[in-house]
């Protein structure tokens, strides 16, 4: 009787520890984080300071990958994902902040670029009047012409894209404009 008895409280004993030692998983923490990275999103973070969102999304990753092992675990201990969800909460909420002032940054250079296309079209149209005219380059100065009407057009475009609120890809359209009216200019002074 005394063994039976002894092995009851053991196994009781042994019972109480595993209820014990088990964490449960912390969801809040999990909804905060994903709320923190939804929030990040929402203010294009990962569009404007895509190193800061990144940072959040894989710490959050990471977490939930620590948060599966340990579920499967015997005795669960989510000290380590707590601290990676904090961590992903921390950095989602420093991106969601950081993200309206480069968003500003910008939407300045695009039109900044924009106003520097119109200065570039200027420049080429006057070193394209001034060109040599000659038998062998009427035709070269005719596809000049023409690449610089399209390029003129295609302001249009960037002013589109600013207006709708695209910074990065109006800054990136006005910054390939320049380029192909620098590329112009210097098929122009050959």
């Amino acid at each position: 009787m005394r063994v039976k008895t002894l092995l009851y409280f053991l196994t009781m004993i042994l019972v109480m520890f595993a209820f014990t030692g088990c964490d449960d998983v912390p969801q809040q923490e999990i909804d905060d984080a994903n709320a923190a990275l939804d929030a990040a999103k929402k203010a294009e973070a990962d569009m404007y300071v895509p190193d800061k969102y990144n940072a959040a999304k894989q710490a959050l990753d990471r977490a939930m990958a620590v948060v599966k092992e340990e579920e499967s675990a015997m005795f669960s201990n989510f000290d380590e994902a707590k601290n990676l969800l904090a961590t992903a909460k921390t950095a989602a909420d420093e991106a969601a902040a950081a993200a309206p002032a480069k968003k500003e940054e910008v939407k300045q250079a695009a039109e900044s670029a924009l106003a520097g296309i119109q200065a570039e079209v200027a420049t080429t149209q006057k070193m394209w009047r001034s060109a040599p005219r000659g038998k062998g380059t009427r035709e070269a100065l005719q596809l000049i012409k023409e690449e610089i009407a399209r390029t003129e057009a295609m302001q249009s475009e960037v002013q589109a894209a600013l207006d709708g609120g695209d910074y990065l890809a109006a800054q990136q359209k006005a910054q390939e404009i320049i380029s192909k009216l620098k590329s112009l200019q210097g098929e122009l002074q050959r």
